[in-house]
């Protein structure tokens, strides 16, 4: 019976050691799992933070950009209502400018009429200082009847030659006026774009079809001059200036120009080819 418990004992005792070893196995294991969990856990920390440090800096970027953004509406709101009341005060401007040359126009032609009367009264005033002498063998007629007829005439040739003067010097000024305004109305007219300027669309009003444009007088943009619209080198359509300021610009699109289906947007390229005769 001994023999059997001691047979038993060291039985167990092996089972015991085996189960042992095993155990050890696992747990060796199982800790090595949890040092590679809290490693893992770690990373995944780092990268949360991180990750939120960048999400951070990505509000405050898109914060800055929506302020810079709302910032140049604002301003290319402003010029746009500059622009128009700069529009409305030139085209006034060109009326007025339209009348006086009309006007100016008028007087000179009135001022060449004066003066060819004023050469026919000079004219007729010395055939008749010329004839007025008395006739060969009477003497001249005396008092206040016969009076000065001489001196008479030649004050009346003297009063139209001094008039006709100044009716030519007037005449010549307006002429003068005339030639510079319209010298200034056809260098405006001809005046030419640098080839290949290039702006960027600032605002576009789709209700009104007009576009603010990143370019002005300081480039050299001119009035009515046609300019292609693109975006990514895809020609949009073209787009014609309708008022300039120093650093920018108002143009109207050219809707026939716009293919179906695009719209014309803030950011769009603009350049300026000239037309080839």
């Amino acid at each position: 019976m001994t023999k059997i418990l001691l047979i038993a004992s060291i039985a167990l005792s092996m089972g015991a050691a085996a189960l042992g070893y095993l155990n050890r196995d696992k747990l060796k294991n199982a800790q090595l799992e949890v040092e590679n969990a809290t490693s893992t856990l770690a990373t995944t920390q780092e990268k949360l933070q991180s990750a939120a440090k960048e999400l951070e800096t990505t509000k405050i970027s898109i914060g800055t950009e929506k302020d810079q953004l709302t910032s140049q509406l604002t301003e290319a709101t402003t010029a746009l209502e500059k622009s128009k009341v700069d529009l409305t005060t030139a085209s006034d401007k060109a009326t007025t400018l339209e009348a006086e040359v009309t006007g100016m126009k008028a007087d000179a032609e009135a001022k060449d009429l004066k003066i060819a009367e004023l050469e026919q009264a000079a004219a007729g005033a010395t055939t008749a200082a010329a004839t007025s002498g008395p006739p060969s063998g009477q003497a001249a007629p005396s008092g206040a009847e016969g009076g000065s007829s001489p001196e008479m005439a030649s004050a009346e040739r003297d009063e139209a030659r001094t008039l006709l003067a100044a009716a030519q010097d007037e005449n010549t000024a307006l002429k003068a006026q005339i030639a510079a305004l319209q010298g200034k109305e056809k260098s405006r007219q001809t005046s030419q774009m640098r080839q290949g300027l290039q702006g960027t669309i600032l605002a576009v009003n789709q209700a009104w079809n007009f576009v603010i444009l990143s370019i002005g007088d300081r480039q050299g943009v001119v009035t009515n001059a046609e300019m292609l619209v693109q975006r990514g080198g895809q020609l949009l359509g073209k787009i014609r200036v309708t008022s300039v300021e120093p650093s920018t610009s108002v143009a109207d699109i050219l809707v026939r120009t716009v293919p179906r289906g695009f719209t014309v947007m803030p950011g769009d390229t603009v350049i300026y080819q000239a037309k080839r005769d």
